[in-house]
């Protein structure tokens, strides 16, 4: 369900996922394999750091857009493909949000299916007419960059001790390496996770609150009920 709206949110995030990149560089040169930079002359440190800035951003970007979003969310959410934040939004993650009265939502929006992508994509038409409110829009951009983070993170479980073994750093390196971005790996997922409940029921607690109705041509908007 990718459109332009989740390209623009993805597009703010690329800033944290490059710094992010970066840090995780600097981790793993400063303490992690640090004899890799012992006695780099200042052109080399020069040339590291003009690689930092111009290639990461682009290895970042490879390897965010390599995986299509349901896969992406699979392993943050751990269950089979096609899991996505709506699957359990009537069934889970509303009933347990104080703000949101399923009654009231119930009224408002009509019959609230069980079936996991039935419940998706009932979600995602919810979503649809009030994705510019800023809690929601500031939700769903947590969501993303929390997602795209722990599958970066993934990759470079496997990708960054592969290239200490090429290099030759010293042991216990590639596996102090592993470790740590196990650990990111981790840390981001279940920070994803809570980010996607919260981006779901933060659309739910509007259509609870009110009836939202869409004008042909304009934007959406609540009407009391």
């Amino acid at each position: 369900m990718k459109n332009t709206g989740e390209r623009s949110l993805k597009s703010l995030n690329m800033k944290w996922l490059t710094l992010l990149a970066i840090a995780d560089v600097l981790a793993v040169i400063f303490f992690v394999a640090p004899e890799l930079v012992k006695g780099a002359s200042l052109t080399q440190v020069g040339i590291g750091r003009v690689l930092t800035t111009t290639v990461i951003p682009v290895v970042v970007l490879l390897i965010v857009n390599v995986l299509p979003h349901t896969l992406k969310s699979a392993l943050v959410y751990w269950k089979p493909l096609g899991v996505l934040p709506g699957a359990e939004a009537f069934t889970k993650h509303g009933p347990a949000d104080p703000r949101i009265d399923m009654a009231a939502l119930r009224k408002n929006v009509g019959t609230l299916p069980t079936d996991p992508t039935e419940q998706n994509a009932k979600w995602y038409k919810l979503y649809k007419q009030v994705s510019n409110e800023p809690d929601v829009a500031e939700a769903h951009k947590m969501f993303l960059m929390y997602r795209d983070m722990a599958f970066m993170s993934l990759a470079l479980v496997v990708l960054v001790p592969v290239a200490l073994f090429a290099v030759d750093a010293v042991s216990p390196a590639p596996w102090l390496a592993a470790g740590l971005f196990a650990f990111q790996y981790l840390l981001t997922a279940f920070s994803a996770r809570w980010s996607g409940i919260r981006f779901v029921c933060n659309v739910l607690a509007i259509h609870s609150a009110c009836k939202v109705s869409a004008v042909k041509g304009r934007a959406p908007k609540a009407v009391a009920t």
